[in-house]
Parts: structure tokens; C-alpha cells; sequence
């Protein structure tokens, strides 16, 4: 079984094949990311989202690849830059975690 750090992967690859135009996806991290409950977390930037503010959209586990329940927070890149200098709040005292894809990085 796959754990919460290859889930995150997976779940990065497949959003970026499928919306070509996210720059950047970072995970996103709690105090209780060692529970099996707590979620896989995924913040997404794309210029092409309309500014919306912070909004989880929720999905359910789809075992056996995607044990794990899993949250996507899709951000346009000003959004992204209010939540890195604090002006704007993740929900859940979440905090922003590895970036697990930035667009023009070396692989």
C-alpha cells in the first residue's frame, strides 16, 4: 500500500496531466498527517482559476492507488503569494509543506 507521501505524488502527476496550466502544487501539512484519517492535501496554482479565495474540495479514498482521503485547494498564483505572506488563511491550522511541482524546475 502506498503511503500518504506517494499518494501526494500520484495525485500531483495526475492534476498536472490534467490541467497543464498549474504552475506550482505544494502539499499541504497538519499537525495530524500521521493519522490514516487526516487527509493528503494538495494547494494548486493556476493562473487560469478564477480568484475564489481558499476553497477544500474533498474526495474520498479510491483504494487500492489512492488509499487515502485527499483535499485540493486551487489558488491563482496572487492568491498563492496572500498565503505565503499570511494575508490570506488555510483552513485547519494547515501550513504549506513541500513543493512538490513548480513549473520551469529541474526534475
Amino acid at each position: 500500500m502506498p503511503d500518504k507521501d506517494e499518494v501526494a505524488d500520484l495525485l500531483a502527476a495526475a492534476h498536472r496531466e490534467a490541467e497543464p496550466g498549474i504552475v506550482r502544487i505544494v502539499r499541504l501539512v497538519s499537525a495530524q498527517e500521521a493519522e490514516a484519517r487526516e487527509p493528503v492535501k494538495l494547494l494548486e496554482v493556476n493562473p487560469a482559476t478564477s480568484p475564489s479565495g481558499v476553497l477544500p474540495i474533498a474526495f474520498a479514498a479510491d483504494p487500492p492507488a489512492v488509499p487515502f482521503p485527499s483535499v485540493v485547494i486551487e489558488v491563482t498564483p496572487d492568491e498563492y503569494a496572500r498565503i505565503q505572506g499570511g494575508q490570506l488563511r488555510l483552513p485547519n491550522d494547515w501550513t504549506l509543506g513541500e513543493t512538490l511541482y513548480a513549473a520551469g524546475a529541474a526534475a
